[in-house]
């Protein structure tokens, strides 16, 4: 583990100088170096988290099975003593933190040597993508494991909805018997009935079992079948080379073109359909308008036909009495044209007649 003495004695002279004062210069500078050593301290204990979950994962590995570490190899010079090219760097900051030491005019600091083992940025990146192909695949793993879990609950929802299902059903058939087995008469129940339903039922639950059991046997079959092909394609996937998957990744490559033509078509479709439903939607629209308008025209053509009936029925009744009219008037004209008026000598006889009568 990566210790932070250095970092914590490069403090130590402003302790000592704890008896004079400071300037706001001072001040200022020591939060800022105090914050910036505040922030490597952080990085640096995330650094050694993550090195040390790698260091204990290589360890399981090495004591499971051996196999080579992802991590660059430290050569024994490194591993056993910090020299070389890691004394150089150690040297180089201890030099840099007298210049700072003596810029800051400190009195006889006790400095001590950086006996850490610094990694370089290379053993760092394999570290770091280790750390990141083991969280991927642990993520993955989770996920196999969650799809599988969400599949066995979908599948036992299902069952435990088709048995409640059956089970509703099976009330109600029952109920509907048993409303049916009761008499009339002495309203009691015939167990005749009842003992059938319970019969049949049980001959059913009989040949259902006797098909899922065969059905069963089929499956396990077809595991076994399947499982030996598993064996053999693994076996002859073992012997494949990188040309075959080269030509994988070529015929995938291919695959996944065609996948974004059929995508981009089928975005297409979407549209059209989209456009050609929202033309259905305006039709329907001026289909039910112009139905509407068609009701309403037909009331009207019937009111004019019960109009026109009427005036037909008028055109008649005018037509018998102009007939009757033109006869009256025929009659007349006959009468005035036969008209003979008497003599006046004869009108005068003829009322003095009267007058004498009358009297």
């Amino acid at each position: 583990m990566i210790e932070t003495k250095s970092l914590v004695n490069e403090t130590s002279p402003v302790h000592r100088r704890s008896g004079t004062t400071f300037d706001d210069t001072d001040e200022l500078e020591f939060q800022q170096r105090l914050e910036k050593i505040e922030r490597e301290i952080v990085e640096l204990k995330f650094e050694n988290s993550l090195f040390e979950t790698a260091l204990e994962r290589k360890k399981a590995e090495s004591t499971i099975s051996h196999v080579s570490p992802s991590i660059p190899p430290v050569s024994s010079s490194q591993a056993t003593t910090p020299t070389g090219s890691y004394q150089d760097l150690i040297n180089t900051s201890l030099t840099n933190r007298n210049d700072r030491v003596t810029r800051k005019q400190s009195k006889s600091r006790s400095t001590q040597s950086d006996f850490r083992i610094l990694l370089t940025l290379e053993q760092k990146l394999a570290i770091i993508m280790s750390e990141y192909e083991q969280i991927k695949i642990e993520k993955m793993r989770r996920e196999t494991i969650n799809e599988k879990k969400t599949d066995q609950l979908e599948s036992d929802v299902e069952w435990i909805n088709i048995e409640q299902s059956d089970f509703e059903l099976a009330i109600t058939e029952f109920l509907k018997i048993k409303d049916s087995s009761i008499d009339k008469r002495t309203h009691k129940l015939i167990g005749e009935k009842i003992n059938r339903y319970f019969h049949e039922h049980l001959q059913a639950r009989e040949s259902l079992t006797n098909k899922l059991r065969s059905r069963s046997s089929g499956l396990k079959r077809q595991i076994i079948r399947l499982e030996a092909q598993l064996k053999q394609q693994e076996e002859m996937g073992e012997s494949l080379h990188e040309v075959d998957f080269n030509q994988l990744e070529m015929e995938n490559k291919q695959y996944l073109d065609k996948i974004d033509e059929k995508n981009i078509e089928l975005v297409l479709l979407k549209r059209k359909v989209a456009k050609v439903s929202k033309l259905i939607n305006d039709y329907k629209v001026s289909l039910n308008t112009n139905t509407i308008d068609l009701i309403d025209i037909q009331q009207r053509i019937n009111k004019q036909d019960i109009l026109y009936k009427f005036t037909e029925q008028e055109i008649i009744k005018a037509s018998s009495e102009q007939s009757r009219a033109a006869k009256k008037h025929n009659n007349l004209c006959d009468q005035i044209e036969h008209y003979q008026a008497p003599e006046i000598l004869d009108y005068v006889k003829k009322k003095s007649l009267l007058c004498n009568l009358q009297r």
